[in-house]
């Protein structure tokens, strides 16, 4: 016990030293960020909100202004930063069957229309059409462990058709473009192999499925893929340029299969004990390109034992030999890059950030990666130990050994003169 809680006690030490190995990324040609950096990496952890604010009252010797321009303006280059994330997460969780790269998206509700790439478009986190930005994101994933190693801003053509627009939010002028989203997240996946990242397969739900480009391009890349697809994926049982092939919907399908050609899976453990549900397998021809292009693959139907409405389609290229059981184990690894998005809200400032401009948002979001690789290691570390650590518990515990500013009467005072100053601006700003 006492050689555990030693180790335990290093988390604050160890914090200083996983820094340092990245502080030569924030050296710019006119100042080096490093110090501020850490700053900002303890702020996600220490303070409630990615407030420069709420940081400062915080972190010992942080200034919320000098915060607020190495987020925004310092030109640091995030990219850099997320490849060596990248790298060092494959060190972790690549190179197994297991390894798998899943994409996902996640939306962050904004109000008004300044931030950058802000529209009303449909949020999985609020489960409705709303006023939000939307991000594309790549995780590593390995077991019951994730890395978030990459991501794309994704921007509505109300934003690309507007260049001032874009502009005004910094948006670098290469970046001015429509892409969908299954085009970033194949530019994850590419990504993801130029950078040497070790997975077996690529997952993704119905989001990406809906979109045939995106199987073009995994075909294209020689990736194994398990997706998801909508209930109303048009699935063909002969080569559908061949005369006599019939167009059915996968649920419709689905619905007419007797209960015999079912079969319980037991696939995955939860925190509520075992998952297990009824499957059907078969293969079926769908479309992989805009144009009249079709591919054989395996069609994976999940259903609830309790709910019949709780069904799920995935299509995949995975090899024959490659056992249904295994299939679904491979289906419910999606689990893992949503739970990923819940701790990196709820522990690590992901989604509470004040930030309008390109520049901002994207390096908040690569801090938060990195933050979330110490978590990883930190994990992977006290595994024997302590086998049911959480981020929220490593969080905890850095919030508890990390120095913080004294609670004096002085420091009160100076904290509430700085939100002032804030309010006042904010003001001035709305009556011009």
């Amino acid at each position: 016990m006492a050689e555990k809680e030693e180790t335990l006690r290093g988390i604050a030490q160890r914090f200083a030293e996983f820094h340092k190995e990245f502080s030569h990324f924030y050296a710019t040609k006119t100042r080096d960020g490093s110090d501020v950096a850490e700053q900002y990496l303890k702020g996600l952890v220490q303070s409630s909100e990615s407030n420069m604010e709420k940081m400062e009252e915080k972190v010992v010797g942080a200034n919320s202004q000098s915060l607020q321009h190495f987020i925004t303006n310092s030109p640091w280059d995030e990219r850099a930063v997320l490849a060596q994330v990248a790298k060092e997460g494959d060190k972790l969780l690549g190179g197994t069957e297991d390894s798998c790269l899943l994409i996902d998206e996640t939306s962050f509700p904004k109000k008004g229309k300044k931030s950058v790439g802000v529209g009303r478009q449909y949020s999985g986190t609020l489960g409705k059409i709303d006023n939000c930005q939307m991000g594309v994101f790549g995780a590593l994933v390995s077991g019951n462990k994730s890395l978030p190693l990459d991501f794309r801003l994704y921007l509505p053509k109300e934003w690309t058709d507007n260049p001032q627009r874009c502009i005004e939010a910094g948006i670098p002028e290469d970046k001015i473009r429509f892409a969908t989203k299954g085009q970033l997240a194949s530019e994850i996946v590419r990504t993801a192999i130029n950078n040497g990242i070790r997975f077996s397969w690529v997952g993704a739900d119905a989001g990406y499925g809906k979109d045939p480009e995106f199987f073009a391009d995994l075909y294209a890349l020689n990736k194994t893929f398990v997706v998801d697809v909508f209930k109303n994926q048009s699935i063909y049982f002969t080569d559908p340029n061949e005369p006599g092939s019939e167009r059915q919907r996968v649920d419709t399908w689905a619905s007419q299969q007797p209960q015999e050609l079912w079969s319980s899976i037991t696939y995955r453990a939860s925190t509520k004990g075992l998952l297990t549900y009824d499957f059907l397998h078969t293969k079926v021809w769908i479309k992989v390109a805009r144009e009249e292009t079709y591919r054989e693959v395996r069609l994976l139907v999940r259903r609830s034992h309790t709910d019949i409405s709780d069904i799920k389609f995935t299509v995949s290229n995975a090899a024959d030999d490659i056992s249904v059981q295994r299939l679904a184990y491979m289906q419910g690894q999606r689990y893992w890059v949503e739970r990923s998005f819940r701790d990196s809200k709820s522990t690590l400032g992901m989604s509470e950030y004040q930030l309008r401009k390109w520049r901002g948002w994207h390096h908040h979001m690569s801090m938060v990666a990195l933050a979330h690789l110490f978590m990883l290691r930190e994990r992977i570390l006290n595994e024997e130990a302590l086998p049911l650590l959480s981020m929220e518990d490593v969080v905890a515990m850095l919030a508890f050994y990390l120095p913080q500013r004294d609670a004096t009467e002085e420091e009160m005072f100076r904290q509430m003169a700085v939100r002032h100053e804030k309010r006042q601006r904010d003001i001035d700003r709305n009556l011009h």
